[in-house]
């Protein structure tokens, strides 16, 4: 399995801080979204079979620490193109929740997935 930005082990997604993933200023799903790939910001609620950009299989699941209990968005693992799971106002109001948390992951420890609440 392959370590994400946070250190956590995961095969199919990865949890990281809003920050790590776009500047937190103004409306948070327009710096998310790449709007000259067609059809990211439809939502699509189970993970993608194929990145609409690059037509990889390889798909993860990202959570936003503080954002979302569970994944708020799809990535390609290849080209980075992002495919909202939820419509682009409700993905706003879960972005905002995460505006200016801070936490260092060297301090978390190690603790297996199948052990988190």
């Amino acid at each position: 399995m392959a370590k994400n930005l946070s250190g956590l082990e995961s095969a199919k997604g990865r949890m990281v801080m809003l920050e790590d993933v776009i500047c937190p200023k103004g409306n948070l799903v327009e710096n998310l979204l790449d709007e000259s790939t067609e059809g990211s910001n439809n939502a699509q609620k189970s993970r993608p079979k194929k990145c609409i950009r690059c037509k990889s299989p390889r798909i993860l699941g990202v959570e936003i620490m503080g954002a979302y209990d569970g994944i708020l968005f799809w990535e390609c693992d290849v080209c980075e193109n992002t495919i909202l799971r939820f419509k682009e106002d409700v993905t706003e109001k879960y972005l905002q929740l995460a505006k200016g948390l801070w936490t260092n992951p060297s301090d978390w420890g190690y603790r297996p997935r199948s052990e988190f609440n």
